[in-house]
């Protein structure tokens, strides 16, 4: 029985944890779904705020078109359109002239480079401009990439580090084209360096036009070509070229470009009041014009929101692995408690069989005697043993009887108002004559009147006082005291560890295992079932040296009101 019990709490322990992880996993995924349209909405609100906010300072910057139709935005109130191409690496804007259909600002594909170049008039103050990648990377040879790279990944030792700069270069419509690149020394916190810390140059196969205006380095400054740019390619992505025409004619926009990939898209016109310049007036022109802008940028929602995904995931497990821990830990006390009454019952049915076999057998053997010729003095004394083992069994039974319904919701306490010594006194009547020279002494004092069922009190003090004279050692002294509403008994006895001494209230537990004693380990357990029904303090003391002291008190609750 143990052994089945034990298996089912195992099998159900996997069934519940198989269980839990059933439900884990679908709900995980309904989570991550629902996450994941919820990002999607995000990323279209945050799409539509972007585009919004960049129609707002385009509006109110101030515009400029250079010679070569190339828009970019002067010193405004807000942030400049260059700025777009380092605040946001996997988005993109276009804004196009609607007319023409010319595309006057693009951020794909470039990074801002600031600069200071030399003239004949000295060092002019810094500036900026877009470097292309593709411009730069076609514009060394392969060999000549390798060794920048390999320049740039050099680490010097010393606390510095290798930096690429254009050291001569020109510009058309904001762009730089690098002539020469150069690898420098440089500390890595400062944008300064010294002209003997380069460490190479490169010459690049760009050849400026005939009219351009050759800008070089200006001393001590970086025109610094930010590292990863140059070795892991491409910082923003073009995602608006990636789109078909039709696909560009929708005002916003979701296209799916892969598992949870997007790209996401917006257009809307813009009123701009832009700044041309006219070479033969030499001046600035004001033309307030329309432009349309294209506001694109590539997600991926299981990247953007895998920490939320795997975040609520491990809640829900955790929520779920607390249930399941509760659960197991139901399971478990459950089982031991199943497991611990299965041994208490196996070993109730060895005690009641024991019990219950040795009267059967002696009057048995008894019965079969008094079928032969015996005198009438042989067969009386043969009929006392029979009635004698018949009263011990029919004890027993009573016994039992008294315990299940003393456990039982049925029973009830008839209350009555009695004296506590006088029922010790009619009590220890029948104990006048004790074996092993034991001797019982009784005191009292106070007054003793008490509210109880006088009947189960009864059966109570008498199993206590049962249990003393048996157990008590040979030649010793039980002591009985009445002090007001109290009981107490003491008497030596065996040492009692601690496990045994929560062991005596059980049914059918024996400290002497061997039945050395009379008695079928009944009758403290009657006396906690009597106990707690009234509801009054009960405690035992086992003593060093050994002595079994237990104390019982009535509270005022308890009293007669």
């Amino acid at each position: 029985m143990e052994h089945r019990l034990k298996t089912q709490r195992n099998r159900l322990s996997r069934r519940i944890s198989l269980i839990l992880l059933t439900v884990w996993l679908p709900v995980s995924v309904l989570y991550c779904f629902i996450r994941l349209r919820n990002e999607k909405i995000d990323v279209q609100r945050e799409m539509l705020a972007n585009a919004s906010y960049a129609k707002q300072y385009l509006s109110l910057g101030m515009l400029h078109q250079t010679t070569g139709n190339q828009l970019y935005i002067s010193n405004g109130n807000l942030l400049e359109f260059k700025d777009m191409i380092e605040k946001d690496f996997d988005s993109q804007m276009i804004v196009i002239e609607p007319d023409s259909g010319q595309v006057l600002a693009d951020t794909a594909d470039r990074v801002r480079v600031t600069y200071s170049f030399l003239t004949d008039k000295g060092t002019y103050p810094d500036d900026y401009g877009f470097l292309d990648f593709h411009t730069l990377r076609n514009a060394l040879s392969d060999a000549q990439y390798e060794k920048i790279v390999q320049w740039l990944r050099t680490e010097p030792g010393d606390g510095s580090s290798y930096a690429l700069i254009c050291s001569e270069f020109y510009t058309f419509a904001d762009q730089i084209f690098p002539l020469t690149v150069s690898v420098v020394r440089t500390e890595s916190d400062s944008e300064r360096f010294d002209e003997d810390a380069i460490a190479e140059d490169f010459s690049t196969n760009l050849t400026a036009p005939a009219d351009a205006v050759i800008f070089r380095n200006g001393v001590s400054r970086l025109n610094l070509i930010p590292t990863d740019f140059f070795l892991n390619g491409i910082r923003n992505r073009d995602c608006i070229h990636r789109l078909t025409d039709s696909q560009r004619e929708k005002n916003i926009a979701m296209i799916p470009t892969g598992t949870a990939q997007y790209i996401v898209y917006t257009s809307d016109y813009v009123f701009l009041s832009a700044f041309t310049f006219n070479v033969e007036k030499g001046y600035y022109e004001k033309n307030d014009r329309l432009y349309l802008l294209q506001y694109a940028r590539e997600v991926n929602l299981i990247k953007s929101s895998a920490k939320g995904m795997i975040g609520g995931a491990a809640v829900i497990f955790g929520v779920l692995l607390t249930i399941g821990g509760v659960l197991f830990l139901m399971i478990w006390h459950t089982t031991g408690t199943q497991i611990r009454q299965e041994q208490r019952r196996r070993d109730l049915t060895t005690a009641l069989a024991h019990d219950i076999k040795t009267p059967l057998f002696i009057i048995s053997g008894y019965a079969y005697s008094l079928k032969e010729d015996i005198d009438s003095g042989e067969r009386d004394r043969y009929l006392d043993k029979i009635i004698e083992q018949t009263d011990r069994i029919n004890a027993l039974v009573h016994n039992m009887l008294n315990l299940s319904k003393l456990d039982s919701d049925q029973m009830t306490l008839t209350r009555t108002t009695f004296d506590l010594w006088e029922l010790t006194e009619d009590l220890l009547a029948d104990y006048q004559k004790l074996p092993e020279g034991k001797t019982i002494l009784p005191a009292h004092s106070g007054d003793n009147l008490i509210s109880a069922d006088r009947t189960l009190i009864r059966t109570a003090l008498q199993n206590l006082i049962d249990n003393a004279v048996q157990y008590a050692l040979p030649g010793s002294d039980i002591r009985i005291h009445v002090t007001g509403k109290s009981f107490r008994i003491a008497n030596p006895c065996q040492p009692l560890t601690k496990a045994q001494q929560k062991a005596i209230w059980q049914p059918y537990y024996r400290v002497d295992q061997s039945r050395h004693h009379k008695g079928n380990g009944l009758g403290l357990s009657i006396v906690k079932a009597i106990f707690d029904l009234h509801g009054v303090r009960y405690e035992l003391n086992v003593q060093d040296p050994a002595m079994f002291d237990l104390s019982v008190e009535w509270k005022d609750d308890t009293d007669l009101h």
